[in-house]
């Protein structure tokens, strides 16, 4: 079978402006090292502070968005081990198909409203990259992103107890988040024809459950939209509604765990 080698297909394009950290709920702190103009610190002085307990496995790190976090501080030599946490991806289990974006999370779950990156960078022809923004307005924003991050997941935490799906962020995808970022820094060889017959099996397939479902239901509806789905499940069919367990909209929440209990 003919191969297409993917390596260096998905290779870090960003380059590292400043690190943001959070140590306690209410607490932000930014070190820029790559802004064209400022007082900064240079990457090599900041390496060699940060290098030891950023590979310390013993100290549990915790980012939103991590595979992009981690594949940006690797090329900058400056490897992550121990990390326990990825919010996105806890936003995720929690309400499939949802809301994972961190300003939206925080708006929804901590009722915060958070600088948006255009308000720093600006849109269209006039966008900047991140390395031309003011340090003094890059801290904050930078700042405030570790913060939330850390707030969220003491929120988190709890709610995927709670529906049994802590397990699966522990043993699946947080030890896959490491081994996603090598496939895609080292590159992997893929058969492509394969993989097309593959997706159009699976493509077939999937068309034939919804179609059943639609028939069960007697109208098609949108099987992706967590609101439709559950409007479907817990309005139109004689289900028992999921008693408490509500998304950030009050909707009843479909997630794996809250369905297997209905």
């Amino acid at each position: 079978a003919d191969l297409v080698d993917t390596q260096r297909i998905g290779r870090v394009l960003s380059n590292l402006v400043g690190i943001s950290l959070s140590v306690r709920e209410g607490e932000g702190y930014y070190i820029p090292v790559g802004h064209t103009e400022g007082k900064q610190l240079s990457l090599s002085t900041v390496k060699a502070a940060l290098q030891k307990l950023f590979a310390d496995e013993a100290k549990p790190k915790v980012a939103h968005n991590a595979k992009f976090d981690l594949a940006v501080l690797h090329e900058a030599d400056l490897p992550i081990r121990g990390l326990t946490f990825d919010t996105m991806l806890g936003a995720f289990l929690i309400e499939p198909g949802g809301h994972i974006g961190l300003k939206k999370l925080a708006a929804s779950q901590l009722s915060l409203t958070m600088t948006e990156i255009s308000e720093l960078i600006g849109t269209g022809k006039k966008q900047i990259s991140m390395d031309q923004v003011a340090i003094e307005d890059a801290a904050p924003y930078a700042a405030a992103d570790a913060d939330v991050t850390l707030r969220l997941m003491k929120l988190q935490e709890p709610q995927l107890n709670e529906l049994g799906l802590r397990q699966l962020l522990d043993t699946i995808d947080m030890p896959l988040v490491p081994v996603l970022l090598d496939m895609e820094l080292a590159g992997v060889k893929i058969d492509a024809a394969f993989l097309g017959e593959m997706s159009s099996r699976l493509d077939k397939r999937l068309k034939e459950i919804e179609a059943q479902v639609y028939e069960l239901v007697g109208q098609p509806f949108n099987l992706n939209s967590p609101a439709q789905l559950g409007d479907v499940l817990f309005t139109q069919l004689p289900l028992t509604a999921p008693g408490e367990r509500k998304t950030s909209t009050g909707k009843p929440m479909t997630a794996v765990g809250t369905l297997q209990g209905t």
